[in-house]
């Protein structure tokens, strides 16, 4: 375009713009236009005649601003670059503002003549230098000769050494990336024209403080100066952000980029008003204070924090390492787990990693990550279904992993089971469907733990019970007073009902007939022992007993155990307390798990004397405990009794808890005893099964136990010409409680 003959550009002029942005005649050249700077580079290139190129007059204008703003305390005010830098005296006061520490040597604040003006120029450059800041084309005569447009770079260079901050990355891209996260709901894409309207520059405020302008989305861009102003004044009333750059300035379609840069970076400089809203933020988030964008990110452990609060897959900080050396891997753990959360890095993970990196690329990230929807716990991504809450030792207890979230992969799960008082995690194969099976050597509270890209979840309880007590043949396993014993009889060949007999003896030696039922290959007899003590079970075939009988049945009584001396255990003092089990009627083995919030804790059992015992525990915490006891492997009635530590009882008094926890039973078992009739000379064969776990029909769970395999003796002698196989069964009654 062509600048009509006799027009003039002039400060005054671009003042009387209308606030529409248009002017009577149009003030710009084709030469002002090209000269503007996308490359940050002040004054790039042109030759400067006078006040012929616009942005040169804002350029200018905005330096001038920002130099008295640091000189202000010094007295001193620059009004000419070209007339007022020649003695080199402001450029040294500038120099000791930004430095915050006089020169050496020191410098004349009074120069008499041209050597003393070189003299100042040299002290300040050379200090300028000295704090990193690369001089390219500019010396001391430059400075005393008042070459505007190398001491327009110069003040520059300086803007971005102390101002925005030094980094290898131009400081445009830096800002760019901040602004652009400040102002997710705004397109920003430059540093000048989009600045125009005003409304930007509410919005910022908006995120520097919310509720400060809350209705910048409904303000008219076509009002761009009142709009600067408005913005402009409450920056400054709020947050002392000086006006280097005037409103119709911000609102000129010719603002320069330099001069936008230079007003916004008071926004994002340390101390600014957004680089404290973010640090506000983060400070909310985060368990330890943070001070800074720089050191205290160096690590990748304040990042591991917020990504991990808003449910990012990054480790937790405390397993990052401390060694500098490790600093660029834990940061690229985080731009993983960012990019799981759908944020992109500004900075490699080398430069984030880097002590002496500049805080706008570590700011700009963490406030894209200010506005990242957390994603759901992962207790609501996962779910776990046991097939029992109950198992028990050397019985396979198996659950089910169930993937809630698209954004887990069931290949990523990992399944752990923790055992008791141990601080070790037992690893279980998931299959493709997430099922999982695993047999437990302990008995008390096992917790499965689920790991997904080292986030770990817990939660999931089940309970193992002791083993079954097992007895050599001919006996049976021991079975609970009132269960229901069922003998099945399977025989090869054909034999006669009214040819076997089933008869239980009870220890008193009263017996008790078992009607015989036909069944499915074989018959049933089906009696209930109504007294503690050992019983014999006769099967005979024709009169004479089959071999390896009568068997022997140890029947307890589980109501016979009690508990004395639960009251008045304390927290971090050892509590003792007696279970007496003389009560049961027969010998056994007696175990203890005392559980406190689902976690069992050590405890040592002492034999006082037969079926008599002594427990002592210590206590970690006030709060109610349950204690399990377990006689031959079977809960005994009233279990789990409670237990309050830290409240003050009627000590030597029996508890019992009046339901359990769950409606998981440990009930007596099935016992399957295999017998056939062969000939006299026949071996004995026995096969042991270990226990399964089935699910029953009603609202119990029950255990089936299958024992040894036996032979019997020859027709000739005991059962002619008949096979048999018996099994015995034993059921918890449908009304009896005994088991709980």
């Amino acid at each position: 375009m062509e600048l009509p003959k006799g027009a003039k550009i002039t400060h005054a002029g671009l003042l009387q713009h209308t606030p529409d942005g248009k002017t009577e005649i149009q003030k710009i050249t084709q030469a002002g236009l090209v000269a503007r700077s996308p490359e940050g580079t002040a004054a790039k290139g042109m030759n400067i005649r006078g006040n012929e190129d616009l942005w040169v007059e804002i350029q200018a204008n905005t330096f001038k601003n920002w130099v008295n703003e640091h000189v202000r305390e010094s007295g001193l005010r620059v009004n000419d670059f070209h007339e007022d830098f020649c003695d080199g005296t402001f450029l040294c006061a500038l120099v000791e503002s930004l430095q915050k520490r006089p020169l050496k040597p020191n410098w004349n604040k009074r120069p008499a003549n041209q050597h003393h003006y070189l003299e100042n120029a040299t002290t300040a450059l050379n200090a300028i230098e000295a704090d990193g800041v690369k001089l390219v084309n500019i010396g001391n005569v430059d400075i005393v000769n008042g070459n505007v447009k190398l001491i327009l770079g110069l003040i520059w260079s300086l803007i971005v050494r102390y101002q925005i901050g030094r980094s290898k990355f131009p400081p445009r891209k830096l800002m760019l990336a901040w602004l652009q996260a400040a102002l997710p709901d705004c397109k920003v894409t430059n540093l000048t024209t989009d600045w125009n309207s005003g409304v930007l520059l509410s919005a910022l405020l908006d995120y520097c403080e919310p509720g400060l302008f809350p209705h910048w989305r409904t303000l008219d861009v076509h009002d761009s100066v009142r709009n600067c102003e408005r913005a402009m004044k409450i920056a400054y009333d709020r947050f002392g952000i000086p006006k280097v750059l005037e409103p119709e300035y911000l609102a000129s379609s010719w603002l320069d980029e330099l001069s936008g840069m230079t007003y916004l970076s008071y926004f994002m400089k340390p101390d600014g008003p957004g680089y404290n809203a973010t640090m506000r933020w983060v400070n909310s988030v985060v368990k330890r204070p943070v001070n800074n964008f720089t050191t205290d990110f160096n690590d990748g452990k304040v990042f591991c924090e917020i990504i991990k609060d808003l449910g990012g897959p990054v480790p937790d900080p405390s397993k990052l390492s401390s060694d500098p050396m490790m600093w660029e891997s834990n940061q690229n753990k985080v731009i993983e787990g960012g990019l799981k959360l759908g944020v992109k890095p500004v900075l490699a993970a080398k430069d984030m990693a880097t002590a002496d990196e500049e805080h706008l690329g570590i700011m700009a990230y963490t406030t894209w990550l200010r506005w990242v929807i957390p994603r759901p716990p992962l207790a609501d991504m996962l779910a776990v279904h046991l097939e029992s809450t109950s198992g028990r030792i050397g019985e396979p207890s198996r659950f089910r992993v169930e993937v809630l979230s698209r954004d887990i992969e069931m290949s990523s799960v990992k399944a752990y089971v923790s055992t008791p008082n141990s601080n070790t995690l037992q690893p279980v194969k998931l299959n493709s469907r997430g099922e999982g099976t695993y047999i437990p050597d302990k008995y008390g509270m096992h917790e499965i733990v689920l790991e997904v890209d080292d986030n770990q979840l817990g939660g999931h309880f089940f309970r193992v019970l002791p083993r079954l007590v097992t007895v050599p043949p001919p006996g049976m396993a021991p079975c609970a007073l009132g269960s229901l014993v069922e003998v099945l009889v399977n025989a090869t060949g054909a034999p006669k009902s009214e040819d076997i007999l089933v008869t239980a003896y009870s220890p008193s030696g009263r017996p008790l007939k078992c009607p015989l039922k036909k069944i499915d290959h074989g018959h049933s007899a089906i009696f209930k022992p109504d007294e503690a003590g050992v019983w014999e079970i006769a099967i005979t075939y024709q009169g004479r007993h089959i071999q390896g009988g009568p068997f022997t049945c140890s029947v307890f009584d589980p109501s016979g155990v009690s508990v004395h001396g639960l009251d008045g255990a304390m927290p971090l003092r050892a509590h003792s307390f007696e279970v007496d089990a003389r009560g049961v009627g027969v010998s056994g083995e007696l175990h203890v798990d005392i559980v406190h919030e689902k976690r069992s804790l050590v405890c040592s059992v002492e034999k006082l004397q037969e079926n008599k015992y002594q427990v002592t525990f210590m206590p970690r915490q006030n709060g109610k405990h349950r204690v399990y006891i377990y006689f031959n492997g079977y809960d005994v009635k009233g279990s789990p009794y409670i237990m309050r530590v830290g409240s003050k009882g009627r000590s030597g008094k029996t508890r019992s808890s009046p339901q359990h926890e769950s409606r998981m039973r440990s009930e007596s078992p099935s016992y399957h005893f295999h017998s056939s009739s062969l000939n006299r000379k026949s071996e004995v064969k026995r096969d042991i099964y270990s226990p399964q776990t089935v699910t029953p029909s009603r609202e119990l769970y029950s255990t089936r136990v299958t024992s040894p395999l036996r032979e019997s003796p020859s027709p000739k002698d005991v059962l002619n010409s008949s096979s048999f196989k018996t099994e015995y069964k034993n059921f918890a009654s449908e009304n009896d409680h005994s088991f709980k």
